[in-house]
Order: structure tokens, then C-alpha cells, then sequence
């Protein structure tokens, strides 16, 4: 049996035009992957860079205060004067509750809230006491009832004078208000009211007088003086030093002294 040679045909290689082609896969693949790349690189950089610039907004310094809910009682150029060490510092740095405390260190101020507002900005939001009336001569009562003592007042602040123990503020705030009116009936301003410890009344009036009505059965006592006050007061008061209605039956005078009076007494 004859033996088979071997072929020796060999494969043939690619040609010119399959290797072009080859070639231009291969850009095309790498230049797909410097696209994405170039992409990625881009992002990160963008994403740096905004990073950068918010950062930089964090840190900007506090200009602005902004006072929400001032008054004569606490201006608000008072308030940003108290808080002027927070200007300049970053935002997120300024402490807040130490600035609070500063702040309801003034004694008119029942509540603040500060906030931050990015970039540069603090809200300061104020509640104070709105008084009603003195209280014993160096305090004053809010209209929530609170005594308080603040160190300053402001000019021109006209209010009833009233005073009393510790604890009858609003009682003797309650009859203020019931007598006032009873009084302007007749042309009388009352002025303030005074409660003893043990509970007796003193009514101040506008003229300088005070009316001494006793601790019970007030309002009979002061309708008595009421009655007649038209045709023996009304016009006189300026004259009256005080009024003591503490009698059963009836009510004492005392009148102011005149210069007469005086000379007559430096003479004597």
C-alpha cells in the first residue's frame, strides 16, 4: 500500500485590508475607553472643583444679623451689638447657645431663638415681656403676670404704679382694673393700687391723693365716698392729701397743708 505524503500547504495570514481593519476595531476600542475615561476624569474634577467652592461657602464669615421681633424695650442695634463676636467667624462655627445665653442675659427677653442661614447669615428671633404695670416700685408686671426687673426702662413709660406681698401681683392687678372705671365715672384717675400683708387696700390717684379703703366691704365703703363726692370733692382734689374710708358710717379727710400753713408753723 503506497504511503501519503504530508501536505505542506500552510495557512494563509490575513491580508492587508483585514489588518487595516483590525487596526481601526482597535482604535475604535481604545478610543471608547479614552472617551469614558475622559469622561470619569471630568466628573471627578467638576465634582473637586463644586466641592471646593461649597467648602469655601461653609467657611464664608458671618456679615449679617438678622433681629426679628424688637422693640423699644430691646432694640435691635442693642441686640447686634451684643452679638458683634460672632461677625466674621464661619457660620458653622458661631455657637449658638453660648450667643442665647448672652442675649437672655437682659432681663426683658423671655425667649430667643437663633438660627443659622447659609451662607453668611444668623436670624436672632426675640420675645420680651410687654408690662402692664410697676410692681413695688423697681419692678414691673408683664401681662403674662411675671414680675420682672429688668436694669433699664425705657423713657416715658406710663404705667399703673402697683405693689403688694410676693405672690398678689395679679389680684391687685384685678382690682385695678375693676376700679378704674368706677372711679372715671366721677372724674377720678386712679394712678395705682397697694395691697398691704395683711390684705388692706390704698388707692393712688392722679391728683396726688390716696384713698385709704380698708381690706373688706370694699366696694360699699368706696360707694359711700362716690355719693357724695360730687358735691363736696369734685373740684378739690388738688387740695386732698388723703381719703380714709375705714370708718363704720362715714369717711375722713385730710387735706394738703397751704404755704400759710407752713409760715405759720416755721413761725411758731
Amino acid at each position: 500500500m503506497a504511503t501519503r505524503r504530508a501536505s505542506q500547504a500552510r495557512p494563509r495570514g490575513p491580508t492587508l485590508r483585514e489588518r487595516w481593519s483590525a487596526f481601526v476595531a482597535g482604535l475604535r476600542v481604545a478610543a471608547r475607553w479614552v472617551w469614558r475615561i475622559g469622561l470619569w476624569a471630568a466628573f471627578v474634577a467638576a465634582l473637586l472643583l463644586v466641592s471646593q467652592r461649597v467648602w469655601l461657602k461653609l467657611q464664608a464669615p458671618v456679615t449679617e444679623i438678622e433681629v426679628e421681633g424688637a422693640n423699644r424695650f430691646v432694640p435691635a442695634e442693642t441686640v447686634r451689638e451684643t452679638l458683634a463676636s460672632a461677625r466674621g467667624k464661619s457660620l458653622w462655627a458661631v455657637d449658638i447657645k453660648a450667643l442665647r445665653q448672652r442675649l437672655l442675659a437682659d432681663r426683658w427677653l423671655t425667649e430667643v431663638r437663633i438660627e443659622r442661614q447659609w451662607p453668611e447669615r444668623l436670624v436672632v428671633r426675640l420675645t420680651t415681656h410687654r408690662p402692664i404695670a410697676t410692681w413695688n416700685d423697681r419692678q414691673l408686671l408683664s401681662e403674662a403676670g411675671v414680675v420682672f426687673g429688668p436694669e433699664e426702662r425705657p423713657p416715658g413709660l406710663d404705667l399703673p404704679a402697683l405693689a403688694g406681698p410676693a405672690g398678689s401681683q395679679w389680684t391687685v392687678w384685678e382690682r385695678y382694673l375693676s376700679l378704674r372705671p368706677v372711679l372715671d365715672e366721677v372724674g377720678l384717675t386712679l394712678d395705682g393700687v397697694s395691697m398691704s400683708a395683711r390684705g388692706s387696700l390704698s388707692l393712688s390717684l392722679a391728683s396726688g391723693a390716696v384713698i385709704h379703703a380698708g381690706r373688706d366691704s370694699l366696694e360699699t365703703r368706696l360707694q359711700r365716698l362716690l355719693d357724695v363726692y360730687p358735691d363736696t370733692l369734685a373740684g378739690r382734689m388738688g387740695a386732698v392729701k388723703r381719703i380714709d374710708l375705714r370708718y363704720s358710717n362715714g369717711f375722713a379727710v385730710a387735706w394738703q397743708e397751704s404755704a400759710t400753713d407752713q409760715t405759720k408753723k416755721e413761725d411758731e
